[in-house]
């Protein structure tokens, strides 16, 4: 009893403190959406999801992975060699650097050949391709590092700012506003942690850069993978001028997110644990820790069901009442559908299948997964409309996770 008590106490307070920082920072860019959905009409909440969307791309490319793959290697380094976790902010951030700058040519150069929908909106906000992965990378380190209760007592303090400033750009400057937001609440939070951190070694290490950054790829084509199945759907639906309906769609989206947190929260608990039994061989406690958080997980999908419906549908009738009606009731069920299937992925694609080196696996998947979602969209909404995208965007993954899953068990069986 006393042996389980203190592994639950292990793992319980960094869940807690960490659970904390994600509501935190989930739930302030949740109000900072609501503020906006409150205020603007449903055309400019399009516009607005579409122009976030296409952010998130450019800044899929300049992250690629860094938070996960920093993590991982500081926890590996923090067991091995203390003095390389010292040398990781400068290398990474050289290494984030070079790809903004990459990322910034291309799309300028880009941006009229691909006919890029709201150009001048994009323009305000893309110093965040590279702020936003900056503060993936501190995140990475200090998760990496099991501090989460500094990274909790620096996102609340950062929620004011958030909140705060939302309200005064989006009341004041609409949709200008609204796109800004964010830009002024990850900069804030990234100022923070930058002052706050006091393990700084500027010294060039190319092994920092390759295993990081090697690492970083695998997981940074999976999260491309991943957009191309969730995000890329509201751009398909932008460039068909369904902004009412990609307005309907992100609220739900944004609402189901912040009901996935807990389970977004153990994943990132779980990984630091599952590296420190991979570097240690402990493949046979690694296969049971699967095996018991898949069926777990499934269980907790089962239940969010349910709950995710009728959270949402009372959600947006009491608060954002004119978002209600038919293209709603048509989106309920197949979002929720979406989410409970994610519910397993965001557990063990980021606790397990990334601690235990298999990113590559994951990263293999996810493209082959997105691009398939894409064609199959493009293909079928001109002949079945919105609703037709979501209902294959939930099928397509339902396959691929399963197909996922099937192939990681027997990998950690060749290694048991």
């Amino acid at each position: 009893m006393t042996s389980k008590y203190f592994s639950l106490r292990k793992n319980l307070t960094p869940f807690l403190w960490r659970l904390t920082q994600v509501l935190f920072k989930q739930g302030t860019t949740a109000i900072m959406f609501f503020i906006a959905t409150y205020f603007l009409t449903k055309e400019d909440m399009g516009v607005y999801a579409y122009v976030s969307s296409m952010l998130l791309l450019l800044a899929l490319f300049t992250d690629f992975g860094i938070s996960t793959s920093t993590s991982r290697y500081v926890a590996l380094y923090n067991s091995e060699d203390k003095e390389k976790v010292k040398r990781i902010f400068f290398n990474v951030s050289l290494v984030i650097l070079v790809a903004t700058v990459v990322v910034l040519v291309i799309f300028i150069l880009l941006k009229d050949i691909l006919s890029v929908q709201y150009p001048d909106y994009l323009l305000l906000t893309l110093p965040m391709i590279f702020i936003y992965p900056m503060t993936s990378l501190m995140d990475g380190i200090y998760r990496g590092l099991k501090e989460f209760k500094k990274l909790a007592l620096f996102t609340i303090l950062n929620s004011v700012v958030g909140i705060g400033g939302a309200y005064l750009l989006v009341t004041n400057f609409g949709l200008n506003g609204t796109v800004v937001a964010p830009l002024l609440y990850f900069s804030s939070y990234l100022i923070i942690v930058l002052i706050a951190y006091r393990g700084y070694q500027f010294v060039l290490d190319r092994k920092i850069v390759k295993d990081v950054t090697t690492y970083a790829m695998y997981f940074g084509i999976a999260a491309l993978g991943h957009y191309l199945f969730s995000k890329m759907n509201v751009l398909i639906l932008g460039s068909q001028n369904l902004l009412e309906e990609v307005a309907v769609y992100e609220l739900l989206n944004k609402i189901n997110t912040e009901l996935l947190l807990p389970f977004i929260v153990l994943g990132q608990i779980l990984a630091p644990n599952i590296v420190e039994d991979f570097s240690k061989k402990r493949f046979e406690n690694i296969q049971k820790q699967f095996r018991k958080n898949l069926v777990l997980t499934l269980l907790a999908a089962i239940i969010f069901l349910p709950l995710s419906i009728l959270i949402t549908s009372v959600a947006v009738n009491l608060f954002f009442p004119i978002y209600s009606g038919e293209i709603l009731q048509s989106l309920l069920l197949p979002v929720a559908l979406t989410f409970s299937t994610a519910v397993p992925v965001v557990v063990i694609n980021t606790g397990m299948i990334t601690s235990t080196g298999h990113g590559k696996l994951m990263a293999i998947q996810n493209i082959i997964t997105g691009i398939v979602n894409v064609l199959l969209n493009l293909f079928i909404i001109k002949s079945h409309g919105y609703i037709a995208v979501v209902w294959v965007t939930f099928a397509v993954q339902l396959i691929s996770n399963t197909i996922l899953y099937l192939i990681y068990s027997s990998k950690l069986k060749k290694l048991t």
